[in-house]
């Protein structure tokens, strides 16, 4: 497996956040969105596809397969705003309600197509990633258990741990120049 060349900005996702208190949270939003976006470009050069991939935006209590909340509809359209430059072709979630609310929530507002597929076929994202969609930009909507396998089996070695309350993260993996898996971790503002 090649070496996995991997970037944890979560301080400066911090430094750019407090950059929100001095020129507004929506000029932040714009400016960190812009720095994924040249980044995941600048790497994708060699390989058309880049994965991103978040958590489903919050949930209910309770319930066997929970709903999202208005805070969870809130984060999941300025998902879709952060992400209405990255270039996305389609939009995949597991067969849970949040992860597909939170994903239609984005593919509606972007006019992307939306699959779902079972949470626990990690394979078989894998392989529907790798064959299906080798040359498009993906937005894979997971969970906090599944997310860091998901990574993993792409390539990135870094250990990702998802707190169950944390809806704030956006993994960018990418392939750089020598077609090594490259890891970009951020946080939403």
């Amino acid at each position: 497996m090649a070496q996995v060349t991997s970037r944890c900005w979560c301080s400066f996702a911090q430094s750019v956040k407090s950059l929100g208190y001095y020129f507004g949270e929506a000029v932040v939003r714009v400016f960190f969105l812009a720095f994924a976006v040249v980044i995941t470009a600048a790497l994708a050069s060699a390989a058309q596809e880049a994965v991103f991939v978040i958590r489903h935006a919050e949930k209910e209590l309770r319930g066997e397969d929970p709903a999202i909340t208005n805070a969870g509809r809130n984060r999941a359209a300025a998902w879709a705003d952060m992400l209405q430059h990255a270039g996305l072709d389609i939009v995949i979630t597991s067969d849970a309600r949040r992860t597909q609310q939170t994903g239609q929530i984005i593919a509606d507002k972007l006019g992307l197509p939306l699959t779902s597929m079972n949470r626990n076929d990690t394979a078989g994202l894998i392989d529907t990633l790798s064959f299906d969609h080798e040359e498009d930009t993906v937005l894979v909507v997971g969970h906090a258990e599944t997310i860091p396998g998901i990574l993993r089996n792409l390539g990135a070695s870094e250990e990702i741990d998802i707190s169950q309350t944390d809806f704030a993260n956006l993994f960018v993996l990418t392939q750089s120049e020598a077609n090594d898996p490259y890891l970009i971790r951020m946080r939403m503002p």
